[in-house]
């Protein structure tokens, strides 16, 4: 777990979050989740670097921190919210990308929002994922990773502690037929990323975001992920 340090400037553009241990500096950290299901729910925070790399004018992004689901007792729909709510509050994230509209989870969330003290006014809040209500939305999220875990133009950091590399490296071609329910931990970090990679600050959605030498829908890699 990284400890960040969050600090609001007079706009809303000028807040940032400090990694004061390995003296990074973060313009945005958003959270990405994928509800329980079949499998458990999972939840990342990811942040991106204030400056661009200058040998590839792209930012580089760190994991700040994850939730696994499976950890949790019970592997509740209420306990996973309670613990995304804390992680919310731990890295003041404004921004939680995933699916809000699924059935079960917007209701125990609603309700969950609605004990709050202040009955939801800050509570927590999913926003759409890109491509959430579109049918390739999983198949984007894989896509999105592989293009920020490129050999020679990598910008995606999963750090030691983290059980996604192991994860990315184990699934194997079953990711390429599979969904978000099937592989909840990739697609959380798919939403994530994801938002990061098409939303960027005061712009709203860019067309042209991506790498012309990457075509995400048919990057040619021989494996599912390179998390080397």
């Amino acid at each position: 777990m990284i400890i960040l340090e969050k600090k609001i400037g007079y706009t809303r553009d000028s807040v940032h979050w400090i990694d004061r241990e390995n003296n990074r500096f973060f313009r945005r950290v958003v959270g990405g989740c994928a509800w329980p299901g079949s499998r458990p729910g999972f939840a990342v925070v990811v942040g991106e670097l204030d400056h661009e790399d200058p040998l590839i004018h792209e930012r580089h992004l760190y994991l700040i921190n994850e939730l696994d689901g499976s950890g949790l007792i019970g592997r509740d729909l209420l306990g996973f919210i309670q613990r995304l709510s804390e992680l919310r509050g731990i890295y003041g994230l404004e921004n939680i990308y995933g699916e809000p509209k699924r059935g079960s989870a917007r209701e125990v969330l609603n309700n969950f929002n609605e004990s709050l003290p202040d009955q939801g006014r800050d509570g927590l809040y999913i926003e759409k994922a890109p491509l959430i209500d579109d049918p390739k939305c999983f198949e984007f999220c894989i896509q999105i990773i592989r293009k920020h875990l490129v050999e020679g133009r990598k910008t995606l950091h999963l750090g030691q502690d983290s059980r996604l590399p192991g994860i990315l490296a184990g699934a194997g071609d079953a990711v390429m037929t599979g969904n978000a329910d099937d592989f909840p931990a990739i697609a959380a970090l798919g939403y994530a990323v994801g938002a990061l990679d098409v939303w960027k600050p005061s712009e709203g959605i860019l067309k042209d975001t991506q790498d012309s030498a990457y075509d995400i829908f048919n990057s040619g890699q021989a494996c599912p992920f390179d998390v080397r």
